[in-house]
Protein backbone atom coordinates (compact mmCIF):
# COMPACT_ATOMS: atom_id res chain seq x y z
CA UNK A 1 0.00 0.00 0.00
CA UNK A 2 2.92 2.31 0.71
CA UNK A 3 4.61 1.83 -2.31
CA UNK A 4 0.82 2.09 -4.40
CA UNK A 5 0.55 5.33 -2.92
CA UNK A 6 3.76 6.69 -3.27
CA UNK A 7 3.49 6.06 -6.92
CA UNK A 8 0.44 8.05 -7.17
CA UNK A 9 2.49 10.84 -6.23
CA UNK A 10 2.26 13.96 -8.48
CA UNK A 11 5.67 14.96 -9.09
CA UNK A 12 4.97 17.51 -11.67
CA UNK A 13 1.59 19.22 -13.26
CA UNK A 14 0.38 22.54 -15.23
CA UNK A 15 -2.57 24.96 -14.46
CA UNK A 16 -3.86 27.01 -17.49
CA UNK A 17 -0.15 26.46 -18.90
CA UNK A 18 -0.46 28.87 -22.79
CA UNK A 19 2.30 29.60 -25.05
CA UNK A 20 1.65 32.60 -27.37
CA UNK A 21 3.58 33.45 -30.75
CA UNK A 22 3.26 36.76 -32.42
CA UNK A 23 -0.54 36.61 -31.08
CA UNK A 24 -1.47 33.31 -32.23
CA UNK A 25 -2.02 30.66 -29.13
CA UNK A 26 -0.40 27.33 -29.89
CA UNK A 27 -0.61 25.89 -26.88
CA UNK A 28 -3.54 26.80 -24.52
CA UNK A 29 -5.26 26.14 -21.02
CA UNK A 30 -3.00 23.21 -20.70
CA UNK A 31 -4.02 21.00 -17.09
CA UNK A 32 -1.20 17.91 -17.08
CA UNK A 33 0.08 16.38 -14.17
CA UNK A 34 3.10 13.49 -14.30
CA UNK A 35 3.23 11.06 -10.97
CA UNK A 36 5.95 9.70 -9.48
CA UNK A 37 6.99 6.16 -11.13
CA UNK A 38 4.49 6.41 -14.01
CA UNK A 39 4.95 6.59 -17.57
CA UNK A 40 2.76 9.38 -19.16
CA UNK A 41 2.03 9.34 -23.27
CA UNK A 42 1.38 12.47 -25.01
CA UNK A 43 -0.17 12.00 -28.42
CA UNK A 44 -1.22 14.02 -31.00
CA UNK A 45 -0.86 14.84 -34.51
CA UNK A 46 1.60 17.34 -35.99
CA UNK A 47 0.99 20.73 -34.68
CA UNK A 48 -1.18 19.73 -32.19
CA UNK A 49 1.53 21.46 -29.73
CA UNK A 50 3.60 18.34 -27.99
CA UNK A 51 6.45 19.81 -29.05
CA UNK A 52 5.72 23.63 -27.36
CA UNK A 53 4.66 22.03 -24.24
CA UNK A 54 7.45 20.09 -23.98
CA UNK A 55 9.60 22.90 -24.52
CA UNK A 56 8.46 24.82 -21.90
CA UNK A 57 9.24 21.91 -19.30
CA UNK A 58 12.60 21.77 -20.79
CA UNK A 59 13.21 25.24 -20.37
CA UNK A 60 13.41 26.15 -24.35
CA UNK A 61 10.50 28.29 -24.04
CA UNK A 62 8.85 30.50 -21.50
CA UNK A 63 4.85 30.03 -20.92
CA UNK A 64 3.03 33.19 -22.03
CA UNK A 65 0.56 32.31 -19.45
CA UNK A 66 -0.61 29.57 -16.76
CA UNK A 67 1.66 28.05 -14.06
CA UNK A 68 4.08 25.13 -13.74
CA UNK A 69 4.71 23.16 -10.33
CA UNK A 70 7.66 20.53 -9.70
CA UNK A 71 7.23 18.62 -6.27
CA UNK A 72 4.42 20.96 -5.20
CA UNK A 73 7.41 24.30 -6.01
CA UNK A 74 6.24 27.01 -8.64
CA UNK A 75 8.86 27.28 -11.14
CA UNK A 76 9.12 29.26 -14.33
CA UNK A 77 12.01 28.17 -16.23
CA UNK A 78 14.22 30.96 -17.94
CA UNK A 79 16.62 28.65 -19.72
CA UNK A 80 17.56 24.65 -20.36
CA UNK A 81 19.68 24.84 -17.42
CA UNK A 82 17.21 26.18 -14.84
CA UNK A 83 14.71 23.02 -15.88
CA UNK A 84 17.59 20.33 -15.46
CA UNK A 85 18.26 22.30 -11.75
CA UNK A 86 15.25 20.97 -10.47
CA UNK A 87 15.65 17.52 -12.37
CA UNK A 88 14.17 17.43 -15.75
CA UNK A 89 16.28 15.86 -18.69
CA UNK A 90 14.94 15.00 -22.15
CA UNK A 91 15.86 12.05 -24.38
CA UNK A 92 15.90 13.89 -28.15
CA UNK A 93 14.58 12.09 -31.16
CA UNK A 94 17.83 12.87 -32.72
CA UNK A 95 20.97 11.21 -32.04
CA UNK A 96 23.76 13.89 -30.95
CA UNK A 97 26.74 11.82 -30.97
CA UNK A 98 30.83 12.99 -31.48
CA UNK A 99 31.88 10.08 -33.72
CA UNK A 100 35.20 10.35 -33.06
CA UNK A 101 34.68 10.56 -28.88
CA UNK A 102 34.32 7.35 -27.38
CA UNK A 103 31.09 6.21 -25.41
CA UNK A 104 32.00 7.64 -22.07
CA UNK A 105 33.22 11.17 -23.20
CA UNK A 106 29.84 11.41 -25.47
CA UNK A 107 27.78 10.47 -21.90
CA UNK A 108 29.57 13.57 -20.14
CA UNK A 109 30.33 15.89 -22.73
CA UNK A 110 29.54 19.55 -21.64
CA UNK A 111 29.57 17.90 -17.99
CA UNK A 112 33.13 16.45 -17.36
CA UNK A 113 34.39 15.67 -14.34
CA UNK A 114 37.55 16.88 -13.30
CA UNK A 115 40.49 16.20 -10.46
CA UNK A 116 43.20 18.23 -9.64
CA UNK A 117 46.98 17.22 -10.03
CA UNK A 118 49.42 19.17 -8.92
CA UNK A 119 47.28 22.58 -8.80
CA UNK A 120 46.18 21.73 -12.19
CA UNK A 121 42.31 20.52 -13.39
CA UNK A 122 42.03 17.79 -15.56
CA UNK A 123 39.98 15.75 -16.89
CA UNK A 124 38.95 12.06 -14.48
CA UNK A 125 38.88 9.98 -16.93
CA UNK A 126 38.37 7.18 -14.00
CA UNK A 127 35.68 8.75 -12.62
CA UNK A 128 33.64 9.30 -15.72
CA UNK A 129 34.46 5.78 -17.31
CA UNK A 130 33.07 4.03 -13.95
CA UNK A 131 29.99 6.33 -13.83
CA UNK A 132 29.18 5.38 -17.54
CA UNK A 133 29.54 1.85 -17.10
CA UNK A 134 27.17 1.91 -13.68
CA UNK A 135 24.52 4.06 -15.99
CA UNK A 136 25.03 1.85 -19.08
CA UNK A 137 24.27 -1.44 -16.43
CA UNK A 138 21.36 0.26 -14.67
CA UNK A 139 19.86 0.23 -18.64
CA UNK A 140 20.96 -4.06 -18.83
CA UNK A 141 23.09 -3.25 -21.26
CA UNK A 142 26.77 -3.98 -21.56
CA UNK A 143 29.44 -2.84 -23.83
CA UNK A 144 33.13 -0.79 -24.08
CA UNK A 145 32.41 2.74 -22.55
CA UNK A 146 36.04 3.42 -24.09
CA UNK A 147 34.96 2.52 -27.60
CA UNK A 148 34.61 5.24 -30.22
CA UNK A 149 30.36 5.89 -30.78
CA UNK A 150 31.05 5.80 -34.33
CA UNK A 151 31.87 2.38 -34.35
CA UNK A 152 28.08 1.92 -32.20
CA UNK A 153 24.99 0.38 -33.53
CA UNK A 154 22.29 3.33 -34.13
CA UNK A 155 20.97 1.32 -30.96
CA UNK A 156 23.60 1.50 -28.97
CA UNK A 157 24.11 5.17 -29.31
CA UNK A 158 20.50 5.43 -28.30
CA UNK A 159 21.87 3.83 -25.10
CA UNK A 160 24.23 6.85 -25.02
CA UNK A 161 22.15 9.61 -25.11
CA UNK A 162 19.57 7.52 -22.13
CA UNK A 163 23.26 7.74 -20.32
CA UNK A 164 23.35 11.21 -20.78
CA UNK A 165 20.86 11.29 -18.88
CA UNK A 166 20.96 9.29 -15.78
CA UNK A 167 24.41 10.23 -15.36
CA UNK A 168 22.99 13.87 -14.16
CA UNK A 169 20.08 12.20 -11.52
CA UNK A 170 16.83 13.58 -12.89
CA UNK A 171 13.71 12.49 -11.42
CA UNK A 172 11.59 13.44 -14.93
CA UNK A 173 12.99 12.29 -18.47
CA UNK A 174 11.41 13.44 -21.20
CA UNK A 175 11.26 10.80 -24.34
CA UNK A 176 11.11 12.47 -27.22
CA UNK A 177 10.55 9.94 -30.04
CA UNK A 178 13.16 7.33 -29.12
CA UNK A 179 12.64 4.54 -31.41
CA UNK A 180 12.53 6.64 -34.70
CA UNK A 181 15.02 4.90 -37.15
CA UNK A 182 15.42 1.96 -34.88
CA UNK A 183 14.29 -1.77 -36.02
CA UNK A 184 11.81 -3.67 -34.37
CA UNK A 185 14.13 -5.64 -32.41
CA UNK A 186 16.34 -3.01 -31.17
CA UNK A 187 12.88 -0.80 -30.30
CA UNK A 188 11.49 -3.65 -28.62
CA UNK A 189 14.49 -3.64 -26.47
CA UNK A 190 14.36 0.11 -26.29
CA UNK A 191 11.37 0.12 -24.64
CA UNK A 192 12.04 -2.54 -22.13
CA UNK A 193 14.81 -0.77 -20.78
CA UNK A 194 12.03 2.33 -20.66
CA UNK A 195 9.86 0.23 -18.45
CA UNK A 196 13.28 -0.86 -16.16
CA UNK A 197 13.58 2.70 -15.62
CA UNK A 198 10.04 3.07 -14.79
CA UNK A 199 9.99 0.55 -11.88
CA UNK A 200 13.20 1.81 -10.90
CA UNK A 201 11.16 4.67 -9.59
CA UNK A 202 11.91 7.42 -12.34
CA UNK A 203 9.18 9.67 -13.45
CA UNK A 204 8.71 9.48 -17.43
CA UNK A 205 6.97 11.68 -20.16
CA UNK A 206 7.09 9.78 -23.32
CA UNK A 207 6.01 11.32 -27.31
CA UNK A 208 5.54 9.14 -29.84
CA UNK A 209 3.16 8.85 -32.79
CA UNK A 210 3.31 5.37 -32.39
CA UNK A 211 -0.17 4.48 -30.98
CA UNK A 212 1.23 0.70 -30.60
CA UNK A 213 4.14 1.80 -28.51
CA UNK A 214 1.64 3.56 -26.63
CA UNK A 215 -0.65 0.66 -25.47
CA UNK A 216 2.58 -1.12 -24.74
CA UNK A 217 4.58 0.94 -22.15
CA UNK A 218 1.73 3.45 -21.10
CA UNK A 219 0.43 4.09 -17.74
CA UNK A 220 -1.73 6.94 -18.37
CA UNK A 221 -2.57 8.82 -22.20
CA UNK A 222 -2.43 12.51 -22.78
CA UNK A 223 -4.04 13.89 -26.08
CA UNK A 224 -3.47 16.99 -27.70
CA UNK A 225 -5.62 18.41 -30.49
CA UNK A 226 -4.99 22.20 -32.09
CA UNK A 227 -2.86 23.28 -28.93
CA UNK A 228 -5.15 21.66 -26.60
CA UNK A 229 -5.96 19.32 -24.17
CA UNK A 230 -8.76 17.06 -25.26
CA UNK A 231 -8.24 14.39 -22.15
CA UNK A 232 -6.03 12.31 -20.20
CA UNK A 233 -7.15 8.60 -20.19
CA UNK A 234 -5.57 4.86 -18.67
CA UNK A 235 -4.61 2.21 -20.88
CA UNK A 236 -7.88 0.33 -19.01
CA UNK A 237 -9.90 3.44 -20.55
CA UNK A 238 -9.51 2.25 -24.04
CA UNK A 239 -9.96 -1.08 -25.52
CA UNK A 240 -7.54 -0.80 -28.68
CA UNK A 241 -5.19 2.23 -29.96
CA UNK A 242 -7.36 2.41 -32.86
CA UNK A 243 -9.90 4.23 -29.98
CA UNK A 244 -7.57 6.99 -29.38
CA UNK A 245 -7.30 8.37 -32.96
CA UNK A 246 -11.05 10.05 -32.96
CA UNK A 247 -9.92 11.88 -30.09
CA UNK A 248 -6.99 12.92 -31.95
CA UNK A 249 -8.43 13.93 -35.10
CA UNK A 250 -11.95 15.44 -33.58
CA UNK A 251 -14.47 16.53 -35.85
CA UNK A 252 -12.57 18.39 -38.45
CA UNK A 253 -13.45 19.27 -41.66
CA UNK A 254 -11.61 17.68 -44.45
CA UNK A 255 -13.40 19.11 -46.99
CA UNK A 256 -12.84 23.13 -47.03
CA UNK A 257 -10.19 22.24 -50.05
CA UNK A 258 -10.85 18.94 -51.87
CA UNK A 259 -9.96 19.25 -55.94
CA UNK A 260 -11.50 16.72 -58.14
CA UNK A 261 -9.23 16.72 -60.81
CA UNK A 262 -8.26 13.42 -62.24
CA UNK A 263 -5.32 12.65 -63.86
CA UNK A 264 -4.79 13.75 -67.09
CA UNK A 265 -4.11 10.39 -69.44
CA UNK A 266 -3.64 6.89 -67.72
CA UNK A 267 -0.13 6.88 -68.73
CA UNK A 268 2.48 6.14 -65.86
CA UNK A 269 5.14 9.21 -66.52
CA UNK A 270 7.14 8.46 -63.15
CA UNK A 271 7.38 4.62 -62.20
CA UNK A 272 9.79 3.30 -59.34
CA UNK A 273 10.09 -0.49 -59.27
CA UNK A 274 11.47 -2.27 -55.75
CA UNK A 275 13.69 0.83 -54.71
CA UNK A 276 16.54 0.09 -52.10
CA UNK A 277 18.58 2.24 -50.26
CA UNK A 278 20.32 2.56 -46.46
CA UNK A 279 16.90 3.61 -45.24
CA UNK A 280 14.23 2.41 -47.57
CA UNK A 281 12.91 -1.22 -48.77
CA UNK A 282 10.96 -2.16 -51.56
CA UNK A 283 9.69 1.10 -52.45
CA UNK A 284 7.33 0.88 -55.70
CA UNK A 285 4.99 3.03 -57.18
CA UNK A 286 3.61 5.06 -60.06
CA UNK A 287 2.92 8.46 -60.57
CA UNK A 288 0.51 9.86 -63.76
CA UNK A 289 0.24 12.79 -65.71
CA UNK A 290 -1.73 15.44 -63.89
CA UNK A 291 -1.81 13.29 -60.89
CA UNK A 292 -0.80 14.51 -56.91
CA UNK A 293 0.39 11.40 -54.85
CA UNK A 294 0.20 11.72 -51.07
CA UNK A 295 2.92 9.65 -49.14
CA UNK A 296 1.79 10.11 -45.51
CA UNK A 297 3.90 9.03 -42.68
CA UNK A 298 4.80 9.74 -39.44
CA UNK A 299 8.61 11.89 -38.62
CA UNK A 300 11.39 9.13 -39.38
CA UNK A 301 9.21 6.90 -41.31
CA UNK A 302 10.93 7.18 -44.59
CA UNK A 303 9.16 10.01 -46.64
CA UNK A 304 12.15 12.51 -46.64
CA UNK A 305 14.64 9.59 -47.88
CA UNK A 306 11.99 8.75 -50.93
CA UNK A 307 12.50 12.64 -52.17
CA UNK A 308 16.18 12.25 -51.82
CA UNK A 309 16.56 9.28 -53.50
CA UNK A 310 14.56 10.09 -56.59
CA UNK A 311 16.58 13.29 -56.88
CA UNK A 312 19.89 11.56 -56.78
CA UNK A 313 21.22 12.89 -53.47
CA UNK A 314 20.81 9.07 -51.33
CA UNK A 315 22.71 6.41 -53.14
CA UNK A 316 20.20 4.30 -54.57
CA UNK A 317 21.28 0.16 -53.66
CA UNK A 318 18.90 -1.30 -55.91
CA UNK A 319 15.55 -1.29 -57.85
CA UNK A 320 14.78 0.95 -61.28
CA UNK A 321 13.06 4.26 -62.17
CA UNK A 322 11.86 5.32 -65.29
CA UNK A 323 10.73 9.06 -66.75
CA UNK A 324 8.26 8.30 -69.53
CA UNK A 325 9.21 5.19 -70.16
CA UNK A 326 13.21 5.68 -70.20
CA UNK A 327 15.31 4.74 -67.75
CA UNK A 328 16.58 7.21 -65.16
CA UNK A 329 19.46 7.06 -62.95
CA UNK A 330 19.46 9.62 -60.46
CA UNK A 331 21.84 12.57 -59.99
CA UNK A 332 20.92 16.20 -59.25
CA UNK A 333 22.00 17.46 -62.65
CA UNK A 334 20.19 14.33 -64.31
CA UNK A 335 17.12 15.24 -62.27
CA UNK A 336 16.88 18.82 -63.41
CA UNK A 337 17.11 17.94 -67.11
CA UNK A 338 14.50 15.36 -66.81
CA UNK A 339 12.19 17.81 -65.39
CA UNK A 340 12.23 16.50 -61.77
CA UNK A 341 12.17 19.71 -59.02
CA UNK A 342 12.37 19.08 -55.42
CA UNK A 343 11.09 21.23 -52.44
CA UNK A 344 12.88 19.93 -49.22
CA UNK A 345 11.25 20.00 -45.86
CA UNK A 346 14.14 22.03 -43.62
CA UNK A 347 13.99 25.16 -46.59
CA UNK A 348 16.11 27.06 -44.14
CA UNK A 349 19.07 24.40 -44.26
CA UNK A 350 18.55 22.90 -47.88
CA UNK A 351 15.94 25.36 -49.71
CA UNK A 352 17.20 28.94 -50.00
CA UNK A 353 20.30 30.83 -49.65
CA UNK A 354 19.83 33.17 -46.78
CA UNK A 355 21.86 36.06 -47.47
CA UNK A 356 21.12 35.57 -51.11
CA UNK A 357 18.43 37.89 -52.22
CA UNK A 358 14.86 37.28 -53.64
CA UNK A 359 15.94 37.13 -56.87
CA UNK A 360 19.23 35.35 -56.79
CA UNK A 361 17.51 32.18 -54.62
CA UNK A 362 14.26 32.72 -57.55
CA UNK A 363 16.78 32.48 -60.37
CA UNK A 364 19.47 30.00 -59.18
CA UNK A 365 18.63 26.68 -60.52
CA UNK A 366 18.37 27.85 -64.17
CA UNK A 367 21.26 30.43 -64.21
CA UNK A 368 21.73 29.94 -67.85
CA UNK A 369 18.43 31.13 -68.72
CA UNK A 370 19.68 34.62 -67.33
CA UNK A 371 23.05 34.24 -68.75
CA UNK A 372 24.82 35.23 -71.81
CA UNK A 373 28.46 34.86 -73.02
CA UNK A 374 29.26 34.41 -69.09
CA UNK A 375 27.43 37.06 -68.05
CA UNK A 376 24.15 37.31 -65.94
CA UNK A 377 21.30 39.75 -67.67
CA UNK A 378 20.61 41.12 -63.81
CA UNK A 379 17.45 43.12 -65.96
CA UNK A 380 15.99 40.18 -67.16
CA UNK A 381 16.43 38.54 -63.86
CA UNK A 382 14.80 40.97 -61.78
CA UNK A 383 11.67 41.66 -64.24
CA UNK A 384 10.90 37.86 -63.99
CA UNK A 385 11.32 37.79 -60.08
CA UNK A 386 9.16 40.45 -59.63
CA UNK A 387 6.51 38.47 -62.24
CA UNK A 388 6.48 35.96 -59.78
CA UNK A 389 6.20 38.25 -56.65
CA UNK A 390 3.10 39.47 -58.24
CA UNK A 391 1.73 36.28 -59.14
CA UNK A 392 2.13 34.41 -55.78
CA UNK A 393 1.83 37.53 -53.60
CA UNK A 394 4.93 37.00 -52.44
CA UNK A 395 5.16 39.71 -49.39
CA UNK A 396 8.61 41.16 -49.67
CA UNK A 397 10.14 45.19 -49.74
CA UNK A 398 11.30 44.15 -53.24
CA UNK A 399 13.11 41.28 -55.30
CA UNK A 400 16.60 42.47 -53.65
CA UNK A 401 15.64 41.95 -50.35
CA UNK A 402 17.39 39.37 -48.46
CA UNK A 403 15.57 35.95 -48.55
CA UNK A 404 16.48 35.38 -44.74
CA UNK A 405 14.30 38.24 -44.02
CA UNK A 406 10.63 36.95 -45.51
CA UNK A 407 8.36 34.49 -43.62
CA UNK A 408 8.57 30.86 -44.35
CA UNK A 409 5.57 30.81 -46.46
CA UNK A 410 7.15 33.66 -48.39
CA UNK A 411 10.33 32.19 -48.45
CA UNK A 412 8.27 28.57 -49.47
CA UNK A 413 7.03 30.84 -52.54
CA UNK A 414 10.90 31.61 -53.73
CA UNK A 415 11.30 27.91 -53.81
CA UNK A 416 8.55 26.77 -56.21
CA UNK A 417 9.17 29.73 -57.98
CA UNK A 418 12.61 28.94 -58.79
CA UNK A 419 11.44 25.76 -60.07
CA UNK A 420 8.75 26.94 -62.28
CA UNK A 421 10.84 29.15 -64.74
CA UNK A 422 12.45 25.55 -65.41
CA UNK A 423 8.95 24.09 -66.43
CA UNK A 424 9.26 20.92 -64.79
CA UNK A 425 7.32 17.71 -65.23
CA UNK A 426 7.40 16.10 -61.72
CA UNK A 427 7.64 17.95 -58.72
CA UNK A 428 8.38 16.57 -55.23
CA UNK A 429 7.35 18.53 -52.50
CA UNK A 430 8.82 17.33 -48.67
CA UNK A 431 6.31 19.08 -46.41
CA UNK A 432 6.04 21.89 -48.22
CA UNK A 433 3.31 23.69 -45.58
CA UNK A 434 5.39 23.19 -42.29
CA UNK A 435 5.86 25.87 -40.20
CA UNK A 436 4.05 28.39 -42.30
CA UNK A 437 0.57 30.24 -41.64
CA UNK A 438 -3.47 29.21 -42.71
CA UNK A 439 -3.26 31.73 -45.45
CA UNK A 440 0.23 30.48 -47.09
CA UNK A 441 -0.64 27.01 -46.51
CA UNK A 442 -3.97 27.07 -48.52
CA UNK A 443 -1.70 29.25 -51.36
CA UNK A 444 0.45 26.31 -51.74
CA UNK A 445 -2.55 24.06 -51.88
CA UNK A 446 -4.13 26.60 -54.50
CA UNK A 447 -0.66 26.16 -56.31
CA UNK A 448 -0.59 22.53 -56.53
CA UNK A 449 -3.80 22.30 -57.71
CA UNK A 450 -2.84 24.46 -60.49
CA UNK A 451 0.04 22.63 -61.31
CA UNK A 452 -1.75 19.21 -61.35
CA UNK A 453 -4.51 20.93 -63.71
CA UNK A 454 -2.05 21.61 -66.05
CA UNK A 455 -0.79 18.02 -66.32
CA UNK A 456 2.36 18.41 -63.65
CA UNK A 457 3.12 15.09 -61.76
CA UNK A 458 3.18 16.00 -57.92
CA UNK A 459 4.33 13.70 -55.25
CA UNK A 460 3.55 15.54 -52.03
CA UNK A 461 5.10 13.99 -48.98
CA UNK A 462 3.43 15.11 -45.53
CA UNK A 463 3.26 13.69 -41.79
CA UNK A 464 -0.12 16.09 -41.37
CA UNK A 465 -3.00 14.09 -42.79
CA UNK A 466 -5.92 16.94 -43.43
CA UNK A 467 -4.19 18.07 -46.25
CA UNK A 468 -2.93 14.57 -48.10
CA UNK A 469 -6.69 14.05 -47.80
CA UNK A 470 -7.49 17.72 -49.16
CA UNK A 471 -5.86 17.64 -52.02
CA UNK A 472 -4.55 14.29 -52.86
CA UNK A 473 -5.44 11.52 -55.98
CA UNK A 474 -3.91 8.67 -53.95
CA UNK A 475 -2.58 8.73 -50.60
CA UNK A 476 0.59 5.76 -50.03
CA UNK A 477 1.57 4.79 -46.22
CA UNK A 478 5.21 5.02 -45.72
CA UNK A 479 6.45 3.19 -42.47
CA UNK A 480 9.82 1.95 -41.53
CA UNK A 481 11.18 2.74 -44.59
CA UNK A 482 8.45 0.44 -46.86
CA UNK A 483 4.94 1.68 -48.80
CA UNK A 484 2.31 -0.38 -46.25
CA UNK A 485 -0.78 0.23 -48.08
CA UNK A 486 -2.50 2.44 -50.39
CA UNK A 487 -5.89 4.50 -49.88
CA UNK A 488 -8.49 6.19 -52.00
CA UNK A 489 -8.77 9.52 -49.40
CA UNK A 490 -12.84 10.24 -50.97
CA UNK A 491 -13.38 6.68 -49.56
CA UNK A 492 -15.45 6.59 -46.07
CA UNK A 493 -13.23 6.34 -43.10
CA UNK A 494 -10.10 6.85 -45.13
CA UNK A 495 -9.27 9.58 -42.20
CA UNK A 496 -8.89 6.97 -39.59
CA UNK A 497 -7.66 4.08 -41.73
CA UNK A 498 -4.79 6.30 -43.03
CA UNK A 499 -3.83 7.34 -39.28
CA UNK A 500 -3.61 3.54 -37.83
CA UNK A 501 -1.73 2.47 -40.67
CA UNK A 502 1.05 6.00 -40.26
CA UNK A 503 1.15 5.08 -36.69
CA UNK A 504 0.54 1.56 -35.66
CA UNK A 505 3.75 0.51 -35.81
CA UNK A 506 6.16 -1.72 -38.29
CA UNK A 507 4.09 -4.82 -38.31
CA UNK A 508 2.63 -4.13 -41.32
CA UNK A 509 5.63 -2.99 -42.80
CA UNK A 510 7.29 -6.28 -43.00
Amino acid sequence: MAEEKKQKKIILRSENLGKEFNGVWVLKDINFDLREGEIHSLVGENGAGKSTFIKILSGVYKASEGNLYVEDNPVNFESVHESEEVGIRTVHQEINLVPYFNAYENIFIGSEEVKKVFNLRILDDVKMKKKSKNAIKELGIKFDVGRSAQFLSTACQKVIEIAKVLVQNPKIIIFDEPTTALGEEERDNLLEIIKELKSKGYSIIYITHNLEEVMNISDRITVFRDGNKIDTVTKDDILKMEDIIPMMLGHKSYENFCRNCEPVDDVDRLEISKLYTKRLKNISFQVKKGEIVGIAGIVGAGKTEIAKALFGLDNILGGKIKINGVSYIPSPKEAIMRGIALVPEERKTEGIVPNFSVTKNTTLTYLNKWTQSGVINKEHELSVTKEYISKFDIKTTGPRQPIKYLSGGNQQKVIVSRWLLGDFDIGIFDEPTKGIDIKAKEDIYILLDELASKGKSIIFLSSYLPELINICNRILVINNGRIVDEFDPRTLNAKNEIMTAMMEGYKNAE
